[in-house]
């Protein structure tokens, strides 16, 4: 116990910052290359554990999210080699999902960063109509409703706005 009354490390704060912002895409990264969810659970603890515990090894300013998949490919390797014999993929295998799943994350992270842009660049209008449908949580008959005009005209506008956010996403990223 007396390890966790001792004052915080010098970069904690640092760590849960790293950390909070990818700890579901380590454990959805983990998930991939232990399809069980207790092994992946069990995987995902000890990864956990390996980044604090080795977290003063981290460069600031690096990928943490690609220094934790590193750890998480050991960490699952320890685990097949102690359940060898219900062995699933071969490590060939691990490695091309390893890298299928990092290299879709990137395209996602890419995506959303060209659909903030994006929206950034829109119309005032179109913009407060996207906001309240998506971020304000609102349904299209309230905002109809709010704003004045038929419903009808609510659903071709976003769905205007849907297809001008597509092309310019996929510009962006292509």
């Amino acid at each position: 116990m007396d390890q966790f009354a001792a004052a915080p490390a010098p970069r904690y704060n640092e760590f849960i910052v790293e950390f909070s912002k990818n700890s579901r895409r380590v454990y959805g990264y983990i998930r991939t290359l232990a399809p069980n969810v207790n092994d992946a659970n069990e995987v995902y603890q000890n990864v956990s554990l390996v980044l604090w515990n080795k977290f003063d090894e981290f460069l600031p300013g690096t990928n943490f999210f690609a220094w934790a998949c590193q750890i998480a490919m050991f960490e699952v390797r320890k685990l097949r080699d102690a359940k060898a014999r219900a062995k699933i993929f071969s490590d060939e295998s691990l490695e091309a999902l390893s890298a299928e799943f990092q290299s879709r994350d990137d395209n996602a992270a890419a995506r959303i960063d060209a659909l903030l842009e994006c929206l950034d660049k829109l119309p005032a209008a179109d913009r407060t109509l996207i906001d309240q449908r998506y971020f304000g949580d609102r349904k299209p008959p309230e905002i109809a409703q709010q704003i004045g005009r038929s419903l009808a005209s609510v659903y071709r506008a976003l769905a205007r706005i849907h297809d001008l956010l597509l092309i310019c996403v996929q510009r962006k990223v292509s």
